[in-house]
Formats: structure tokens, sequence, C-alpha cells
């Protein structure tokens, strides 16, 4: 066997490992509260730096067209680093560490939802996605992390955490992307059992 067929075989197994850790209860709780963010019509704000941000793009994008039955209604759902002009321009004049609190300030509302990818938890030079998430704490809003390493204070302070429990970007990366992936499969089949039943 090469080295490169013993690597892969190592990271797989790896990975499946790893998914078999992952906490099934965190992953319910995420579920159900985006499920009643829609129901409420509530907005969805999802956030994340570097490799993350694009985790959190995938999420607001398969939040907002897969998920939702034919003539549904979308999630109001937005990616705090889609419009880079004016993320840029809050950390160009502003507190680095506040552009997030400064893109979600006069919009987050009690029974929104923040979601923060963050490889490890906001240690380090995520800060940003820390002060998001307390500040939508204390605007009533839930909030929900997909978190790796040891968690960091985002799995600590959010209202509930999907840690994958390893010191690896790339496995912890790739896990939140099944972990996304798991969460839009729940919630395309309950909106489209909610579509079917029709109006309570």
């Amino acid at each position: 066997m090469s080295a490169q067929h013993a690597r892969i075989d190592a990271f797989l197994a790896q990975t499946g490992n790893l998914l078999g850790r992952l906490d099934r209860g965190s992953i319910t709780a995420a579920c159900d509260l985006l499920i009643d963010c829609y129901r409420c019509a509530g907005s969805v704000f999802t956030l994340g730096n570097g490799g993350s941000a694009s985790t959190a793009q995938h999420f607001a994008c398969d939040l907002a067209k897969y998920i939702i039955p034919a003539g549904g209604r979308p999630f109001d759902v937005r990616c705090l680093t889609d419009n880079i002009s004016l993320y840029t321009a809050w950390a160009n004049d502003a507190n680095r560490d506040e552009v997030f609190v400064n893109l979600l300030r006069g919009l987050v509302r009690p029974g929104d939802v923040v979601l923060a990818c963050s490889v490890h938890g906001g240690r380090g030079f995520s800060t940003d996605l820390v002060q998001a998430v307390r500040y939508a704490n204390q605007a009533g809003a839930y909030t929900i992390s997909l978190v790796g390493f040891d968690g960091g204070p985002l799995h600590a302070e959010s209202t509930v955490s999907i840690l994958v429990p390893i010191d690896s970007t790339p496995q912890v990366e790739a896990i939140h992307l099944v972990i996304e992936h798991l969460i839009m499969d729940i919630l395309k089949e309950v909106l489209a059992r909610d579509a079917a039943e029709g109006p309570a």
C-alpha cells in the first residue's frame, strides 16, 4: 500500500470515528431552533471567518433555497460576510472585533437565530464571532455554534453548540459541512410535512 493510500485510510477512519461521536442532542436542538425561527417568521444570520465563512455562506444558501417546498416562503436569512463592501467598511472604520456586532446592530431581534461557524470556537483572531454571539444573546436571539478543538468561548456561550472534538482544521471544517447538510436534510423533511398539512 502506498503512503498516500495509508493516509487516506487513516483520515477516513478518523472521520468515521468523529461522526460517531457527534452529540445528537445538540444537532436536534439546533434543528428545533431553526424550525421554530422559520415558523415564527424570524431571521437567521450566519457568520464565520476564513473557511468557516464559506460554511456560513453554505448555510445561508441552503436555508434560502434548498429546503423550501415549492411555492413556500423562504427563510429570511443572510450571511454577514456576503456584502464585502459593508463588511470591510466596518473593519476599516471601527473596532475590528465588533465588525459582526455592527452588522447585526438594529437587525437582530428576540427569537432570531445567529449561527456562528468557527474551527477554534472563537479563540485567537475570531473574537469578532464571540462578540457577535454575546450581542445576540443580550438581544434575546438564540445562538448556534459549530466549533472544533476544545470548543472555545462559543461552545460555552451559545444557546446550542455542536462540537467536533478534534484538534484538526481539515477534519473540523469537513465535518461542519456534514452537519450542515444533515441539518438541511432534517429541515427539508419537516418543512415539506408542514406544507402538506397546511395551516394549523
